[in-house]
């Protein structure tokens, strides 16, 4: 129906980057912790396992909270469930900074997690839904954008803290300021979000269709009330009501669900999070300084904000699928770069090259399409229910990944034949699954309205089961 209304790109944008504020949380929750580890560790006198669980406790709390915000943004709304999100972010931020314990600031660290996987669901949710599909992808993109900078910009707040003084005081007090520093993000988010209008979709689902009409002529001046109004009334109440039974029962519900699950945890398997970690390894040369390795890290965080921005650009000029295989593509070669500098000891300016490149084929693929796909693949009818399942399986994995393959890393076997590149050729492989995934299952999107994802795609799935029966046939008359 506003396929052809003329929309105001400037709004869309702001109320985008009003949601994605959650973003910004997000961000500083994960990253500030990377500042300060080390004093807390000194401060609490942590055992190593203690130290672990200080830093990955908080993807437990992503989990509980991405499984509670699909159901929570169907009853309550998108943004009810992003203040109780911020609720989280301000519990958390006066947990970890007034701690006196070990246990408290854990259990505020899970806490944080548990505002993240709410914000994580609902604000692509909530973007998928405001944007005009014409610029779905540069305002859902947005998402990624702020997640990447809010990290860079702790990573500054953190030294600035730290800059010139002892480190007693930063052990006794430091890392305090550091957590306190989250307060002025938290106080930015419950202001705007207070003034965040309600996903119109969210109200014409709930059958508010005055507050519907209200938000959306807003963004389509030229919007017919009446014509509007006859439409809404007329449509019948879809998502959030099915249950994961019925979906799974249903064909074109279940390819739907699998395809945006597959896109989070594959996401997770690229290797970004992997060469993030191990950047000081792979840029090290002997006679670089720390504080020059530190410099670099903070640098390639940079230049894959960049790269996403440049992603959102290409998603609605070219589409998903050729950009994603696109920096699907480049992202095995920075692999294939990265571990041959490992292998050989070749580090200097070609490992610097090759991190570079992996992550600015890594932003403009798999780091804003993510986002950018789901929140908008799932069908109207089990968006929200599908997008917190799909944004669980992400954290569940993203725990998994970086847990397990730093052991394989360390294995002294492999670290003594390959010099760390055998991860790497891991990650070659799993990213040759991604490529073969955006080939075969993902259909484009570019340009879709929301209620027709699910016509388009079962004509996917449809065209998909056409060409594995004429295979099949094809074999069988060969074997005549």
């Amino acid at each position: 129906m506003l396929s052809k209304e003329r929309y105001k790109a400037a709004y869309v944008y702001w109320l985008c980057c009003i949601a994605t504020l959650g973003g910004v949380m997000f961000g500083f929750s994960t990253g500030v912790i990377s500042g300060s580890v080390e004093l807390i560790q000194q401060y609490f006198h942590l055992s190593p396992a203690e130290t672990g669980w200080i830093v990955s406790s908080i993807f437990v709390g992503c989990v509980l909270g991405a499984l509670a915000a699909g159901k929570l943004a169907d009853r309550i709304g998108r943004k009810s469930t992003l203040l109780l999100s911020t609720l989280a972010f301000a519990i958390s931020a006066y947990g970890t900074t007034f701690a006196d314990s070990f246990a408290i600031f854990s259990s505020a660290r899970i806490v944080a997690g548990i505002g993240i996987g709410l914000a994580s669901t609902v604000v692509p949710l909530y973007m998928g839904e405001i944007a005009p599909r014409d610029i779905r992808g540069k305002a859902s993109g947005i998402w990624d954008l702020s997640l990447l900078g809010s990290q860079t910009l702790v990573f500054l707040v953190n030294f600035l803290i730290g800059k010139g003084m002892t480190e007693a005081w930063l052990v006794e007090v430091g890392w305090r300021w550091m957590m306190g520093a989250q307060f002025v993000p938290v106080a930015l988010m419950l202001v705007c979000t207070l003034i965040l209008p309600e996903s119109p979709t969210w109200c014409i689902d709930t059958r508010r269709v005055e507050r519907a009409i209200k938000v959306l002529s807003k963004i389509y001046p030229d919007l017919n009330h009446e014509e509007a109004r006859q439409f809404f009334s007329a449509r019948e109440t879809a998502g959030g009501s099915l249950s994961l039974g019925v979906i799974l029962r249903t064909p074109v519900l279940r390819y739907g669900l699998i395809v945006g699950c597959a896109i989070g945890v594959l996401q997770q398997f690229t290797g970004a999070a992997i060469v993030m970690y191990y950047a000081p390894v792979i840029l090290q040369t002997g006679d670089m300084s720390k504080d020059a390795l530190l410099f670099q890290t903070i640098f390639i965080g940079l230049f894959t904000g960049i790269a996403s921005f440049v992603g959102m650009t290409l998603f609605d000029r070219f589409g998903r699928r050729p950009v994603m295989k696109f920096g699907t593509i480049g992202s095995i070669v920075g692999l294939l770069l990265i571990s041959y500098s490992m292998y050989t000891h070749h580090s200097g300016y070609l490992s610097i090259f090759a991190a570079l490149f992996f992550m600015a084929m890594f932003g403009i693929s798999w780091s804003a399409g993510c986002w950018v796909l789901l929140s908008e693949i799932f069908p109207p009818r089990i968006r929200s229910h599908a997008t917190g399942l799909a944004v669980t399986l992400m954290w569940a994995f993203n725990f998994l990944v970086t847990q397990f393959f730093p052991m394989i890393n360390e294995i002294p076997v492999l670290q003594e034949s390959f010099n760390g590149a055998f991860t790497m050729w891991i990650f070659v492989a799993f990213n040759l699954f991604c490529l073969f995934f955006l080939i075969r299952y993902l259909p484009e999107t570019r340009g879709v309205a929301l209620d027709d994802m699910e016509a388009l795609i079962e004509s996917h799935r449809r065209k998909l089961s056409r060409k594995t029966g004429e295979t099949r046939t094809s074999i069988a008359v060969s074997d005549i």
